[in-house]
């Protein structure tokens, strides 16, 4: 039989019990932030540095302490196509890309000339709420990716190797015997065949190596990010603008599936912001990198009205009407009518 003293004892251990344990329920419970990679696979000039680093701030500030984003810049991940695949497979949660036409054919229609012919069409077609984001939407998802943001990158034009001389502006018979870098994507290829060029495709991570031996003797699809990060094996750039580079800002949808709205919406706010600063800016930007790209010697040709001309009739003609048995007239016919409007 307990004595006095032990029930006291005894009641008031069982007190203390009782408010430690109404104590650790009543505590916040605190949730670890989620973990994401941010990848990219371009140089600290390219606009997707800053577009990460203005992401990665409004983010925080929108959700503190919510996320911790892995940022890993430069291909550190692999090159962009690598990380377009591994983001399809969640390896990687977000990215900022190029489109990888393996995946899906009708990502042909981002590398088609001349749909934009200045930034204004630019943004209007590619930009905030642009006429093609729910296009795009609707391939990436089918690709179990969530589409954040069209990215702003720059026109792109052609370059020519130190000690080549050579100044094409004429399609296409200036461009006969001409080497060429291309990427490997079909598109690409015929466009420059059409231009009167010998394309050679070639992943991005050989071009430099092919210009400083001379494997080629020039390369296309370059904006002017891309031309300064070379300017030491460059001589010549033509400034075309014969195509409008998109980046695509995607993150894999399991990943996204598995956010709260509340996440989701921080995450999606955050992309939104960090994009129209890059719509704001880009054309800002790729002017400065124009003039820095004169001071360093290299000669930097405009077309005259009757070049340019000249080359969207071959384009629009040839290259449109080639591109829809890949991606089906469906969809060339609807940036027909865009690029009218």
């Amino acid at each position: 039989m307990l004595n006095k003293g032990s029930l006291i004892k005894s009641a008031r251990g069982f007190s203390i019990a009782v408010t430690m344990t109404a104590s650790l329920m009543a505590a916040p419970v605190l949730q670890a932030a989620e973990e994401v990679v941010l990848a990219h696979a371009m140089s600290k000039e390219h606009i997707f540095n800053p577009i990460s680093d203005r992401f990665m701030s409004a983010l925080e500030n929108k959700a503190p302490g919510a996320f911790e984003v892995r940022y890993h810049p430069g291909g550190d991940l692999g090159d962009w196509t690598s990380q377009f695949e591994q983001t399809i497979a969640g390896e990687i949660g977000m990215t900022m890309t190029f489109p990888a036409t393996d995946f899906d054919r009708r990502l042909n229609i981002a590398t088609m000339g001349l749909v934009a012919n200045n930034w204004e069409e630019a943004k209007k077609i590619y930009g905030p709420n642009g006429a093609m984001v729910s296009t795009y939407d609707e391939i990436y998802a089918d690709l179990n990716m969530k589409l954040l943001a069209l990215l702003p990158v720059d026109f792109a034009g052609i370059a020519i190797r130190k000690g080549e001389g050579k100044v094409p502006v004429n399609y296409p018979e200036d461009a006969s015997g001409i080497k060429v870098r291309v990427p490997t994507v079909q598109n690409a290829i015929k466009r420059f065949e059409f231009l009167g060029f010998n394309p050679v495709p070639m992943p991005f991570s050989e071009l430099y190596t092919a210009l400083q031996l001379g494997s080629v003797d020039g390369r296309t699809f370059g904006p002017p990010s891309e031309i300064w990060q070379m300017r030491d094996v460059l001589e010549t750039y033509i400034f075309t603008r014969d195509y409008f580079e998109q980046g695509f800002f995607v993150v894999n949808l399991d990943w996204w599936n598995g956010l709260s709205a509340e996440e989701q919406e921080a995450v999606q706010a955050s992309a939104n912001e960090a994009a129209d600063w890059a719509w704001q800016e880009a054309q800002t930007i790729s002017n400065d990198l124009i003039a820095d790209i004169k001071d360093y010697g290299i000669n930097v040709v405009e077309l005259t009205p009757e070049q340019r001309a000249k080359m969207s009739k071959i384009i629009r003609e040839k290259e449109w009407t080639w591109i829809e048995s890949t991606v089906g007239k469906g969809l060339v016919d609807q940036i027909r009518e865009i690029t009218v409007n």
